[in-house]
């Protein structure tokens, strides 16, 4: 054969050929000898015709050829459909691991892992500075720093007064920055003629003084209020710094009367409280409120409250009277004025009073003060030394009971004599002292008859008086002090006084004898004076505690500061100059249960 094989597909398509060249072979003998037959029949053999057609295909004989070549690889499909799930297969072997799974899908974040170490710094150019950031939040209060030592003043207050008039002009009334302030009487019996006669004195009074017109302290501010049982403002301090036309609104003020009484105590309360809430500041600034009454006051528990809060505020009350004030002359100063003869009282105003000179005072001024009645003092002092008081706050309230011995008549002979006041210090509570278990709830600093002087009193307070920082126990150091103090001292006193100074609420197991001891002790006669310091207190408590009217028996102080302490001070001295005058313990409205009381035993 001439064909050359190069390939084995070239292979393939030759037996191919074969297969088919003896199959067509086969069919081609068999047709042949069918035919012949046939024309054997019909006549002799003839020339052989042309190729028929193609048959239909034969029968199946079963048999196949040899397997073919493998084709070229075809393209690759389309990804097809993804199965089903498949069953779960059987339980594997237990001592070995079976086969890892599928991937799961993707968890919840983790939590925020620790901090890692900071890195090694890098290298590089500092980079520009950055914009100015927002002003954060203001931070905590440093602690309080210990008291500085006392400065040393180059020359006494009055002296430095002095050097700087000789070498000033000469000066005008008043000599010291002063507010002054004028109450109007507007009660139900106010008249025309006398509604007249206070403006005048009012405008006579302005018209001779310096009227401070910038914000340099020299000269006076004037504010106006009118009165009968309440208070309303006129002119205040801030809204005239010209004299001119100062005197044209006093002028402008006009005739009201109202139908009510008056309450004179009550607008020199409010004079304290509110007119002269926000003044000038200073050692030598002076606060003054001339009060116009044409009548005896309604209430003379009113006055002595005025009193004592006119003496806390540093405020020198007036009283110009058109008629008998009796209550108000034995508490305050008292000009009578009488028709249009007011010049001598008008005089001795301005001389003694607003233009008073503290550093050189007028004989003219001096004046005797109403005689009082006198009786003599028991005080003792509970000072609450526990743990809620720190020790910068405790070194303050030492301070101010070291001065408040100052408001004493202190006895020369305390154990024998029945003359002169006698004071005792007890400090509460001792650590580990519980209610009902035996011990004594308070440490004895002295008693009544320990010492003879107030040098001996202040030293032991300034220099023996110690912290105790146990649990607060008002009610069991006052049952003690009662017990062992007052009942266990010779010749006792007309008037006795417990002065407590409380930093808290009282411990939990001390209420129950609190509340038992106190109502005893006023039933008893003593006047109970609190005084409050700081903000952690119990309101309920102090009412309960303290004496009434809780005006003249209660002090409050936000905070354990100088000035605070110095206003208790000055309250406690008028508070001990009316004690000696009055008995009013107990009161009349808690005799009745008093009775009760000491019925039930």
């Amino acid at each position: 054969m001439g064909l050359q094989v190069h390939s084995w597909d070239s292979y393939a398509l030759l037996l191919f050929l074969l297969l088919c060249q003896a199959r067509w072979a086969q069919e081609d003998h068999l047709d042949y000898k069918d035919d012949k037959a046939a024309w054997d029949v019909q006549a002799k053999e003839g020339f052989r015709g042309f190729v028929g057609k193609k048959g239909n295909p034969g029968l199946s004989n079963e048999i196949t050829g040899p397997r073919g070549f493998a084709g070229e690889e075809g393209e690759q499909g389309e990804r097809g459909q993804e199965g089903s799930p498949g069953l779960p297969g059987g339980v594997g072997n237990p001592n070995k691991p079976g086969t890892m799974g599928l991937a799961g899908a993707p968890g919840a974040p983790g939590k925020t892992g620790i901090k890692g170490e900071d890195g090694a710094s890098g290298y590089g150019l500092p980079g520009e500075k950055g914009v100015k950031g927002n002003r954060g939040l203001p931070g905590d209060f440093g602690r309080k720093g210990s008291k500085g030592q006392k400065g040393q003043a180059l020359l006494p207050p009055c002296e430095l007064i002095d050097y700087i008039r000789k070498h000033s002009r000469k000066p005008k009334c008043p000599l010291y920055p002063t507010e002054l302030v004028f109450a109007l009487d507007i009660s139900r019996t106010l008249t025309p003629e006398t509604f007249e006669l206070m403006r005048r004195i009012m405008i006579d009074i302005v018209s001779e003084a310096r009227i401070r017109d910038s914000n340099c302290p020299v000269g006076v501010r004037v504010a106006v209020v009118s009165y009968n049982l309440v208070t309303h403002h006129l002119i205040r301090f801030s809204e005239f710094h010209n004299k001119n036309k100062l005197l044209e609104a006093l002028k402008s003020i006009s005739y009201q009367r109202s139908s009510s009484g008056r309450d004179t105590g009550g607008v020199m309360r409010f004079i304290a409280r509110n007119v002269f809430k926000r003044t000038l500041q200073g050692p030598h600034v002076r606060k003054i409120a001339m009060v116009f009454s044409h009548g005896p006051a309604i209430d003379a528990s009113s006055v002595k409250q005025a009193v004592l809060e006119m003496s806390a505020e540093e405020v020198l009350p007036v009283v110009i009277a058109f008629e008998n004030t009796p209550h108000i002359s034995q508490a305050f100063l008292v000009l009578n004025v009488h028709g249009e003869h007011y010049n001598e009282a008008l005089q001795r105003l301005q001389v003694c009073t607003l233009c008073y000179d503290m550093c050189k005072p007028d004989a003219f001024c001096e004046h005797p003060r109403p005689s009082l009645p006198r009786e003599y003092i028991d005080a003792a002092f509970i000072l609450d030394s526990s743990q809620k008081i720190s020790g910068a706050e405790f070194e303050q309230i030492k301070d101010f009971m070291s001065k408040a011995v100052t408001a004493f008549n202190i006895s020369l002979d305390p154990e024998t004599s029945v003359v002169g006041d006698r004071i005792a210090v007890v400090s509460h509570a001792l650590p580990d002292f519980k209610a009902g278990i035996g011990k004594r709830p308070v440490k004895k600093e002295f008693d009544f008859v320990t010492y003879s002087s107030k040098d001996r009193i202040r030293r032991h307070i300034e220099e023996s008086l110690q912290q105790l920082n146990g649990e607060a126990a008002v009610g069991s150091a006052m049952q003690w002090t009662i017990a062992n103090i007052f009942s266990a001292a010779p010749n006792p006193r007309p008037r006795k006084v417990i002065i407590i100074i409380s930093a808290g609420k009282t411990s939990q197991w001390d209420k129950g004898i609190l509340n038992k001891i106190s109502l005893q002790a006023k039933c008893q006669g003593y006047a109970l004076l609190v005084i409050s310091v700081g903000k952690s207190y119990d309101r309920n408590e102090l009412e309960e505690l303290a004496s009434t009217p809780l005006e003249e028996h209660l002090v409050q102080l936000g905070r354990i500061h100088k000035p605070e302490l110095d206003y208790v001070m000055r309250f406690l001295k008028p508070f001990v100059r009316f004690l000696r005058s009055e008995n009013n313990y107990p009161p009349e409205e808690l005799k009745a249960k008093c009775s009760r009381l000491l019925f039930h035993g």
